[in-house]
């Protein structure tokens, strides 16, 4: 019986302490913005709810400022300073943020209760000897959460539109005060379209953002035709690729308010399917030609594909980010995306153009200059 109470101890977990207790184990007293996104990215691959992930991003700042920590109380490691003796994992599986995010979010899964607050629900995994110091690192966790919801850089016009802290920018001016905005802007004219957490798309035009759509999966690409129309496209939440809006029936350059912006709703009465299901994810990549014919790329599976209204074929395989085309002066078709974090252009295979690693997707201008944004949030010009 001894030694059957002694297997069970260890696969309880880690007795774990407000930040490491060792005097040689030096925290930083920032986040890492690099862990933050792998813990996030984990979070919404198994899909668990807004309570749990918040408890994730609590557990991380409480134990270890959300850094990747080579030591620890005891022999405590990594974000979540799990320790190997109680059955976490070996020390090189923890050190993976990976394997240690899925670990905590599987067992918080488990043991979540509705009377537990995300700071209660953090120490019933995490067994701390402070509980009361998870809930209090809330505010902490939700910014580091908004920032782990930021996207690329859409670059128009010499004009830098981001996702900040849950609103839209232009360079240094705030566009939008509602702070649930995430991903990646796109820019159609004078128009400014962007996803919110809730999956909806919405629009900027005349100083007011409007409902476009729900139901969404990923952030829009909303493209200016020739005629002075908008049309935009996402990747639904069901998988499927589809038309968003009619041009001539919603906003249109010509004046007037966009009063044809749909309202609250279910998309789906009003998208245009071009996909079946589960054939694409990310952010779809549109070029309008001068006849007014748009392609779209996008990624489906590792695989570019390039089409649209039902008619797609195969460009390339080995992608591991949402592509975007551009259209170059000479009439030819340019794709780039991020390949293990790196920008890449697409030749006769994928050619790295940067070292430096980036988040999300990339913006490209036709003279080959694109731009990308770290982890960090800070911009860059690549090429």
């Amino acid at each position: 019986m001894l030694r059957l109470a002694l297997v069970i101890v260890l696969f309880l977990p880690a007795s774990a302490h407000a930040l490491p207790l060792k005097v040689s184990c030096e925290v930083p007293g920032v986040h890492d913005a690099d862990v933050i996104r792998v813990v996030h990215a984990v979070g919404l691959s198994l899909k668990v709810s807004d309570k749990v992930m918040l408890a994730g991003f609590e557990a991380g700042w409480v134990e270890s400022h959300m850094n990747n920590l080579a030591c620890g109380d005891a022999d405590s490691l990594g974000v979540f300073q799990q320790r190997p003796s109680m059955g976490w994992g070996t020390p090189a599986e923890i050190m993976d943020v990976s394997y240690a995010a899925r670990r905590f979010f599987e067992y918080a899964v488990r043991v979540d209760r509705p009377d537990l607050t995300p700071g209660l629900l953090a120490d019933a995994v995490q067994r701390s000897c402070c509980p009361e110091r998870y809930d209090q690192a809330v505010g902490r966790a939700q910014s580091m959460l908004r920032q782990a919801w930021q996207g690329g850089p859409e670059v128009v016009g010499g004009g830098v539109y981001v996702v900040e802290d849950g609103d839209v920018w232009v360079d240094r001016t705030r566009l939008s005060t509602i702070g649930s905005f995430v991903g990646r802007p796109s820019v159609a004219g004078r128009f400014v379209y962007a996803r919110t957490v809730h999956g909806e798309i919405m629009v900027l035009a005349d100083g007011a953002w409007r409902l476009v759509a729900s139901g969404v999966g990923g952030d829009p690409e909303a493209v200016l035709r020739p005629d002075g129309t908008v049309v935009v496209y996402a990747v639904l939440a069901d998988g499927s690729v589809a038309k968003l809006s009619d041009p001539s029936e919603t906003i249109g350059m010509g004046g007037g308010s966009p009063e044809g912006a749909r309202q609250p709703g279910s998309i789906q009465s009003g998208s245009i399917p071009l996909s079946p299901p589960g054939f694409a994810v990310g952010k779809p990549s549109a070029i309008t030609f001068p006849d007014g014919s748009i392609a779209l790329y996008l990624r489906s599976g590792s695989a570019l594909i390039a089409g649209g209204a039902g008619a797609w074929r195969e460009i390339a395989q080995g992608l591991e980010a949402s592509p975007e085309a551009v259209l170059r002066p000479d009439g030819t078709v340019s794709v780039y995306s991020l390949i293990g974090g790196r920008v890449h252009r697409l030749g006769a295979g994928w050619e790295p153009l940067s070292e430096t690693r980036f988040i999300d997707t990339v913006s490209a201008q036709p003279d080959g200059t694109v731009h990308a944004r770290k982890a960090d949030g800070e911009v860059l010009k690549v090429g």
